[in-house]
């Protein structure tokens, strides 16, 4: 059995409020701090790496798509990829999946903001039911389904004009264990060409193997 690398506090996840079953939160402070918003039901439509929230309620649901950082169904996590920048480039609009990484971090799956438009990508994987007919597991299987061209990404901080910047789980964030756990690291270093180690189809399957998000 794969041995913890990190100590993984389950109590971190009560910086999510996680006592409300539907919610939103309206900042990455919040979400820090377990300040969330209930909400009476909620619908995802959308493609795999833009789902779209949806309400009853048409003004909530303009906050929801301009202004929410995150929602959150039960156990699952989506972050509000709006005005989510990484190297100076805008994501795009949409909410992307997320995971808890460590102490409480926000890992979540994208594209590179370049990227969004590409075209010739599957535009695969939509939903239009309502979150009480499936559960959080099946959409995170769903989800990462096919993960090729996407790359793992931690929100790594929020300016006071609510821009947030994310960096990329890549090479030179995982140096950081090649002295803390080197099983881990050799593990993820075991693909030899950079482009397809950095990629989300071989790191995210590796953090949840060594139980690095949840």
């Amino acid at each position: 059995m794969k041995r913890v690398l990190i100590l993984i506090v389950l109590s971190c996840l009560s910086l999510m409020g996680l006592q409300a079953q539907i919610s939103y939160c309206m900042s990455y402070a919040d979400y820090e701090e377990g300040n969330w918003t209930e909400l009476d039901t909620l619908m995802l439509k959308g493609r795999k790496q833009n789902h779209r929230i949806k309400t009853e309620n048409d003004s909530l649901d303009k906050v929801l798509k301009d202004e929410a950082f995150a929602v959150l169904y039960h156990d699952t996590l989506f972050v509000n990829k709006a005005h989510m920048y990484y190297n100076g480039e805008r994501f795009g609009k949409g909410y992307a999946p997320a995971y808890i990484y460590g102490r409480g971090q926000i890992c979540f799956v994208s594209r590179l903001p370049q990227d969004n438009g590409a075209s010739g990508v599957p535009a695969v994987v939509s939903f239009g039911v309502m979150f009480g007919a499936i559960g959080a597991g099946l959409m995170a299987g769903v989800y990462e389904a096919s993960l090729r061209g996407y790359y793992c990404f931690l929100v790594k901080r929020e300016y006071e004009d609510g821009r947030k910047e994310a960096r990329m789980i890549d090479d030179k964030f995982m140096e950081k264990y090649e002295d803390i756990s080197p099983e881990f690291y050799a593990e993820y270093m075991s693909v030899k060409n950079k482009k397809k180690r950095e990629v989300a189809s071989h790191v995210l399957p590796l953090l949840k193997e060594w139980q690095l998000i949840q």
